[in-house]
């Protein structure tokens, strides 16, 4: 079934992948990566086991141009429930992947529907046992199966967090305050915790910020990792590369976006091989967030949506984002460079306006969805 559903290739590389990036570590290690011009391979955690490349850095450094709008670009409007015919695949595909890992993140923990007087309100029981009053922040890459976990975990606990793609600007960052290049990596500048490990992380998130309980699908660190694995599998490593050059912007971008939405992912997909930093707000079913995006942008919920501070831009629809993506940071845009200049060097961008709203009573933390649709 596994080589009629995805191919010849994929069964290989499913095999390749494992033998060769994780071999037995595939149940308890974690990832750790090593830097390269076109692409990012997992390896053992064992430096000395992997083979030297390349390193976009030793480039000759050019002066940072920010980045800059194509020539009559204006912001397409957003068509809802309308999916390109060319896009079917990346739809199909990314729906596999919510499937291997049984759509977890989908909803918040605690997730609970009822009728109320504005028609069907949905909520958690057990959110916010804590709100963070700043974002986290995660060091990650979007085809990392141990990355995925603490993503949906962050998504069920409804937590905002700037997420760092590490291929060149972060990584040494993450050398620097944690000793080695591991992902993922958690910052929370609310507690003081620093850590590698994804269960660790996990277990960490629950008990401060849930009822300390993890969910069963993250619980089993055997079968989670294995289908984690499946899952990016199934998107034949789609960001676990990295764009050969890029614009690197000043400021993180916000997103909008829940995890095993195939829409949402797409999107991460290209900002994680684009290496562009930005704040994460989580919108499962039952998160605060929806209301907020619809508050914020004056109209239904619709997902993904991103802000791009850098040049004043937003946008709903994942083939418009990502081509805006595209031509704005990749390779081909403007400015774009191998080598990160030195004026962003040890910069780890946030937005000043990123603070999250005071922690609410438990059981309050209600979202109406007579307007909420996928």
């Amino acid at each position: 079934f596994f080589s009629r559903a995805f191919g010849i290739t994929h069964l290989m590389a499913f095999v390749t992948w494992t033998v060769r990036g994780l071999g037995i570590g595939i149940l308890g290690r974690q990832v750790q990566v090593r830097p390269s011009a076109v692409r990012v391979r997992c390896c053992s955690s064992n430096p000395a086991s992997s083979t030297p490349v390349a390193d976009p850095q030793d480039d000759e450094q050019q002066e940072w141009v920010a980045p800059k709008l194509p020539e009559g670009f204006t912001p397409p409007q957003p068509q809802r429930f309308v999916i390109r015919r060319e896009n079917w695949p990346e739809v199909l595909l990314g729906s596999v992947t919510g499937i291997m890992r049984g759509y977890t993140g989908a909803v918040v923990s605690g997730y609970r529907v009822r009728l109320g007087s504005s028609g069907i309100e949905e909520r958690s029981t057990t959110l916010p046992q804590t709100r963070a009053a700043k974002p986290l922040q995660l060091f990650e890459f979007e085809s990392c199966p141990f990355c995925r976990k603490v993503r949906e975990a962050v998504n069920m606990l409804d937590l905002d967090v700037y997420v760092y793609p590490c291929r060149v600007r972060f990584r040494p960052q993450i050398a620097s305050r944690g000793g080695k290049e591991q992902f993922p990596y958690l910052i929370d500048p609310n507690t003081g915790f620093e850590g590698y490990e994804s269960d660790s992380i996990v277990r960490y998130l629950f008990e401060t910020y849930g009822d300390g309980k993890v969910p069963l699908p993250l619980a089993i660190a055997p079968v989670t990792n294995l289908t984690s694995t499946l899952a990016t599998l199934t998107r034949s490593g789609k960001g676990g590369y990295r764009a050969t050059r890029t614009v690197f912007p000043s400021q993180p971008l916000e997103f909008w976006g829940y995890e095993p939405s195939p829409f949402v992912r797409v999107v991460r997909e290209k900002l994680s091989e684009l290496e562009l930093p930005y704040l994460l707000h989580p919108t499962s079913r039952g998160s605060v967030n929806r209301k907020k995006q619809m508050e914020r942008t004056g109209g239904p919920f619709q997902v993904p949506y991103l802000e791009d501070i850098n040049l004043g831009v937003k946008l709903f629809e994942s083939p418009d984002i990502v081509e805006y993506l595209e031509e704005v940071y990749g390779p081909n845009a403007e400015g774009a460079s191998a080598a990160l200049p030195d004026v962003l060097k040890d910069q780890l961008p946030t937005l000043e306006t990123a603070i999250m709203e005071p922690a609410v009573p438990s059981g309050e933390a209600e979202a109406s969805s007579s307007q909420m649709q996928q």
